[in-house]
């Protein structure tokens, strides 16, 4: 099997107006049975990661699932360009002060 495929690119906060680097996926383990990825909420810097995160969970608790789909709790995984979003490992609630 090939190895993933690094991004050659510098991934953006997705904090309006904010052009920091993120170095945060926000998302939710996400299944269908068959599949399963990261549903992507955006990216976050150190700076904004708190906000980007409760946003996201206020999308999450809108969010209605198909019957056979099950997603997780909205969390913070760190960027790593050599994994795929499913092998992100997860930070803790105070990755902004760590």
């Amino acid at each position: 099997m090939e190895p993933p495929r690094r991004f050659h690119y510098r991934p953006i906060c997705s904090a309006v107006g904010c052009t920091e680097t993120a170095v945060y996926k926000v998302g939710a383990p996400w299944s269908d049975g068959t599949r399963r990825e990261l549903k992507n909420y955006g990216l976050a810097c150190p700076a904004h990661c708190d906000p980007q995160l409760e946003r996201a969970r206020i999308n999450r608790n809108g969010l209605k699932l198909e019957p056979g789909e099950t997603m997780g709790d909205v969390r913070l995984f760190l960027l790593d360009p050599d994994r795929r979003d499913t092998d992100l490992q997860s930070v803790g609630e105070d990755a902004a002060t760590a």
